[in-house]
């Protein structure tokens, strides 16, 4: 007997139609080498180091609130362990794509990666074109050389963990069984890897504050909208007060997920968010 095909819940019909073609490297090259540095660093950036913090602290507290339920209840337990681990999985990406290369000849001029290496990549263009004392390229070279894959393990071990893991449909996890990444899971190296890149944007933000030559790095003046209110943006010079909230956040939310499920009332509800707190763990 035939089977019948694996079919998506929707209908053709609400299907969207898409008009044109993506625009091709070329055509988003000059639409991002046009944007200031300030755009591509800060804005950017800072959205992707609160990104990886938030989905890092989000899939830990999970793991850590959720922790006593066995996968094998069949109310919550096995649902929450497939959940934990796609959030690991995401928070994964995220934390990599902070420390990621860039897109190579594809983006000559490091302005389309929201990453760290790409934004040292620019400011070291900046400094040689504006033939910056040396000492503020050392001062570069150190902070390039802070998140060097070869030099920290923690790094190198969430890049292998988005490569074999959860980046690509990678086959090479059975095989290299380095770091026992085949097998398990090491959060305490992912935090030890998104700790050093917060940090390292922190330090990054304060180089390009002492670096006269990368002004144009720095946060413009805020301007005022047509109807008089003025749009707050993210500077990277906060990067460690947004990761802290982001921490606390992601910690909070859990607590109330947690209290709706386990909670069959208010009161137990409120009890079961006092009873979570990260403290515990």
């Amino acid at each position: 007997m035939k089977q019948p095909p694996f079919e998506s819940e929707y209908a053709d019909s609400v299907l969207p139609v898409f008009e044109g073609a993506p625009a091709t490297h070329a055509a988003v090259r000059v639409s991002a080498d046009a944007e200031i540095p300030w755009t591509q660093m800060s804005v950017l950036l800072g959205t992707t180091v609160i990104q990886a913090v938030q989905s890092f602290y989000l899939a830990k507290r999970s793991r850590q609130y959720f922790n006593d339920l066995p996968e094998n209840d069949d109310r919550v337990g096995h649902a929450i362990g497939n959940i934990n681990s796609r959030l690991m999985r995401m928070a994964v990406l995220d934390i990599a794509a902070l420390n990621d290369g860039g897109l190579a000849s594809n983006d000559p001029e490091n302005s389309r990666t929201a990453s760290l290496p790409a934004a040292h990549q620019r400011m070291k263009r900046h400094l040689i074109a504006a033939n910056a004392p040396a000492v503020e390229l050392d001062n570069l070279h150190n902070l390039q050389a802070a998140i060097d894959v070869d030099l920290f393990t923690p790094l190198k071990y969430v890049r292998h963990l988005r490569n074999k893991w959860a980046g690509h449909p990678s086959l090479d996890r059975r095989f290299d069984a380095w770091a026992g990444a085949d097998k398990t899971l090491s959060i305490a190296a992912v935090e030890a890897a998104l700790a050093r890149l917060v940090n390292i944007a922190h330090e990054t933000a304060a180089f390009v504050s002492s670096a006269s030559a990368l002004q144009s790095f720095r946060q413009l003046p805020p301007l005022s909208d047509p109807d008089g209110s003025v749009p707050v943006e993210l500077d990277l010079g906060n990067v460690l007060v947004w990761a802290e909230m982001m921490r606390e956040s992601a910690g909070r939310e859990v607590r109330a997920l947690r209290a709706q499920i386990t909670g069959e009332t208010l009161l137990e509800r409120l009890r079961h968010t006092e009873n979570y707190r990260g403290e515990q763990y």
